[in-house]
């Protein structure tokens, strides 16, 4: 006997007199429209399984070109949509879905849009059945992982891509207005204590409170733990400002809870009163950076505001990093790789080099990385420093894995690579270009890109193993990493940063923490690397006592360009 609930192809008819009229007809369609719109970066969809009709928004359907809204056996024609190395196992699900043998669906594969182009999705679906048992209504969503995302998901905030464009509008209209951002200080202590989860309710604690307020402005998510917030100008902004931060600053201090634990946070902030519209949104955006880094700087727990003074004094700054800026620009002029080696801990033979960038200004000095690094991963321009740093190391590798086919070079991931929607069609366009070999390439993800949202840095790390790519976590043992991130990410390595294995023979602590580390990374199948090898002395100490597979650092050779390193690996090689 079929379940109590009919269809046709335009309605989905309850018996139920009440929810028959709620959903028939146009009702239906007035359904899904406000689902979809309140439902950011997904598409939504319900299967009705014994007929096998389906109903799919209609963002949808602009998006992948499907047939239409209403469709028979969606399931199976969607199978035509995914990439065809995935449709079997695709297939497979969906047919243990349809016989019950499943109640849920939750799998990351790439999906062909309506211009032909391939983009990782993930799909969460729930199987609900009749009162009988059988499979009634298969109802899910479909996320894009390559759209950018206007609304943050841990905070549900507006994220800093929405912020940029607000800033943009404000300047349009040329009406004045201010811009705040405030850092929460020591999240970190309370994110390594007690986990990622924990740490994720504090963000969204913190931002409900800042909802909860009824501002006439915009707040938005900044970089990892920061909070922008956004508003035209009048003759009270300035007091109400820092009023409003004084406040933000007491809650924080005071009231913010979480599972019964209570968190004790600091802030500092910085601020800019924008009049001047023939500024740009992120020299804007650098400006309250510049002043919240100056309280930061200063230890300051105040809100402090972008003047005169700071002008001065970031303006030389400034004009040396639009120099460095200007050279991206111009095929990266300037800029070149060094190579440090990566050894094997086992016998010390030399397996792969990490690329580290580096620039020499038009006078022939060398100008320190960390003078610009953290300044250019917050502009638009690093992309393409990012690309050309990928080239060049895949084809100064390629001199070495000609007589040494297993060798790995290791290049950093920076924040602006990830948070673009192109940059994974990119990645395997460079390589297939270049003509490199995925698995001699590893991509190290710095500290700055694991504040992306967890949940979407697996599906990164999943599509660049899935391309053949390895993957390593650097800094581990530093700010946002912790050993819930082994069992959250699919990493092939660790990096253990110098500063937690310093006077390790001599901290206790320290060697408790680095045993648990290894000895995790070792049953979990995770390769493990130690930064900052110095001396003849902790290197032994290490390979004796911690479950370590590869080292690096001066003790071996400082970071050296390519021809260099390549004469060194000789003489190296030949004196073991």
């Amino acid at each position: 006997m079929k379940p109590m609930i009919t269809l046709d192809s335009d309605t989905m008819l309850f018996n139920d007199k009440g929810f028959k009229e709620a959903i028939a007809g146009r009702n239906l369609d007035i359904v899904f429209d406000a689902l979809s719109e309140c439902i950011e970066n997904r598409f939504i969809f319900v299967d009705y399984i014994p007929e096998k009709l389906s109903r799919w928004s209609r963002d949808a359907v602009e998006y992948f070109g499907l047939p239409g809204i209403r469709m028979k056996d969606s399931g199976h024609l969607f199978a035509n949509y995914v990439a065809e190395d995935e449709r079997e196992l695709y297939l497979e699900m969906i047919d243990a879905l349809e016989r019950g043998e499943t109640t849920t669906l939750d799998y990351i594969m790439k999906v062909r849009n309506a211009q032909g182009i391939y983009q990782t999705t993930g799909c969460k679906a729930k199987l609900i059945s009749a009162d009988d048992g059988s499979p009634l209504f298969f109802v899910g969503s479909i996320r894009n992982y390559e759209r950018p995302d206007t609304i943050d998901p841990v905070t549900g905030l507006y994220s800093r891509n929405n912020l940029m464009a607000t800033i943009k509008q404000y300047l349009g209209e040329k009406q004045p207005f201010a811009v705040s951002e405030a850092g929460i200080r020591n999240y970190f202590d309370f994110n390594s204590m007690y986990g990622f989860d924990e740490g994720n309710k504090l963000l969204k604690k913190i931002a409900e409170w800042l909802q909860s307020r009824k501002l006439k402005g915009t707040f938005f998510r900044g970089d990892g733990t920061k909070f922008v917030y956004v508003v035209k100008e009048d003759e009270h902004t300035t007091g109400e400002m820092h009023e409003f931060f004084d406040e933000f600053k007491r809650f924080l201090k005071n009231d913010v809870v979480v599972d019964g634990m209570h968190a004790e946070l600091d802030v500092c902030g910085g601020a800019m009163h924008v009049t001047d519209m023939t500024l740009d949104a992120s020299t804007i955006y650098n400006s309250v950076q510049y002043a919240m880094a100056q309280a930061k700087n200063e230890n300051r727990m105040e809100l402090l505001v972008y003047n005169d003074e700071m002008q001065a004094k970031s303006r030389e700054h400034l004009s040396s990093l639009n120099k460095i800026r200007n050279s991206i620009v111009e095929g990266c002029r300037g800029f070149y790789l060094v190579y440090q080696p990566i050894v094997s801990a086992e016998d010390e033979s030399v397996i792969g080099m990490e690329a580290l960038i580096r620039y020499r200004d038009e006078k022939g000095n060398i100008v320190p990385p960390n003078s610009f690094i953290p300044w250019l991963e917050k502009d638009a321009a690093f992309y393409e420093l990012g690309s050309f740093i990928l080239r060049t190391a895949m084809n100064d590798a390629k001199r070495i894995i000609s007589d040494d086919p297993d060798f790995i070079v290791n290049v950093n991931l920076a924040y602006p690579q990830l948070q673009r929607v192109d940059f994974k069609t990119d990645l395997n366009r460079i390589v297939e270009e270049e003509n490199f070999r995925a698995r001699n390439l590893k991509l190290e993800l710095t500290e700055r890109c694991k504040l992306i949202d967890v949940d979407s840095l697996r599906n990164d790390m999943v599509f660049f193993k899935s391309s053949g790519m390895q993957t390593a976590l650097d800094d581990f043992g530093t700010g946002y990493s912790a050993l819930g991130l082994l069992v959250s990410l699919p990493v092939d390595q660790i990096k253990i940063d110098k500063s937690f294995i310093d006077n390790i023979q001599e901290d206790f602590p320290k060697q408790c923490l680095l045993e648990a580390i290894t000895n995790c990374a070792s049953r979990l199948n995770i390769n493990c690397c130690v930064e900052g090898i110095e001396t003849e002395e902790i290197k032994e100490y290490l390979r004796k006592n911690f479950k370590i597979t590869s080292m690096q650092g001066y003790y071996y050779s400082k970071p050296i360009e390519i021809d260099d390193f390549i004469e060194w690996m000789k003489e190296y090689r030949a004196s073991k």
